[in-house]
């Protein structure tokens, strides 16, 4: 590993356009759990229930597991802090080096470790949306609306129209403006860090397709603790593992690399 290690370091530090493609796997180790795996989200909840057509047949159904999830502490999104991998990350967009994080997670913990340059490909479950005026609030507001005034089918304070979390339901489509920047840093990309992804979503999946395609083709870094269900058409570099762990090891090298190259 300590070779692939520094390898990549070596690399990141000549990148011009380095972009990270994150998924779920990232955010475990920040005790969200994912979706796929053995024990994951979907293990103990029907997915069917974050689809467009359920939620708008009965809103209250979906706000009423929303709050369940958040009384268990199992899906609570506002009290998972940021860890290692979400630092490393934000500190090598401050060093110049990644130029965007496209993210398929919808718990906010990129911004909150300082990332700036983040496309949201799905959406954020710590805001709320009116599905009539667009306008948003914090999450953390509706959920106290219902639960001090037993407001069972939240609205929206503006206009009055149906709130539904700032994500991306199952029949909904990408929101257009992220898929507009994925693809813009796709084509400027000459490296791509892809974490905790098993790239089985589309159209996120199609990233590391697409970098691959370029010509010149950007290197494609995947860093999981699985590999991906794309490793072997997409992947240069697989390093397996913890991605807090890794990618703090990869921030060690890749500073003594830029420190290197400086004397």
């Amino acid at each position: 590993m300590d070779d692939q290690i520094t390898r990549v370091a070596e690399r990141l530090a000549k990148a011009k356009n380095a972009v990270a493609l994150t998924g779920a796997g990232i955010s475990t180790e920040s005790g969200i759990p994912d979706f796929r795996s053995p024990g994951g989200l979907w293990t103990r909840v029907d997915p069917g229930e974050f689809s467009i057509d359920r939620f708008l047949q009965n809103p209250s159904r979906f706000w009423k597991l929303h709050m369940d999830l958040k009384a268990s502490g199992d899906f609570d999104l506002a009290a998972a802090d940021p860890n290692p991998a979400h630092y490393a990350l934000a500190r090598m967009e401050q060093m110049g080096i990644l130029k965007c994080v496209i993210t398929q997670n919808v718990d906010n913990l990129h911004q909150r470790a300082g990332s700036v340059e983040v496309v949201e490909f799905h959406g954020n479950l710590l805001r709320a949306s009116c599905m009539k005026c667009r306008d948003l609030e914090p999450i953390e507001d509706v959920e106290a609306r219902i639960c001090e005034v037993g407001d069972d089918i939240p609205r929206c304070r503006r206009c009055e129209g149906l709130l539904k979390p700032d994500a991306v339901f199952f029949g909904e489509p990408i929101p257009s403006k992220a898929l507009m920047m994925s693809d813009v840093q796709s084509q400027k990309c000459d490296l791509l860090l892809v974490i905790g992804t098993s790239l089985q979503v589309y159209p996120a999946a199609q990233i590391p397709i697409s970098v691959r395609a370029k010509r010149p083709p950007a290197l494609v870094v995947e860093i999981n603790r699985e590999p991906s269900a794309l490793h072997r058409q997409v992947t240069d570099i697989l390093i397996q593992g913890s991605s807090g762990e890794i990618l703090t090891r990869l921030m060690v090298a890749l500073e003594s690399e830029i420190q290197r190259a400086a004397s």
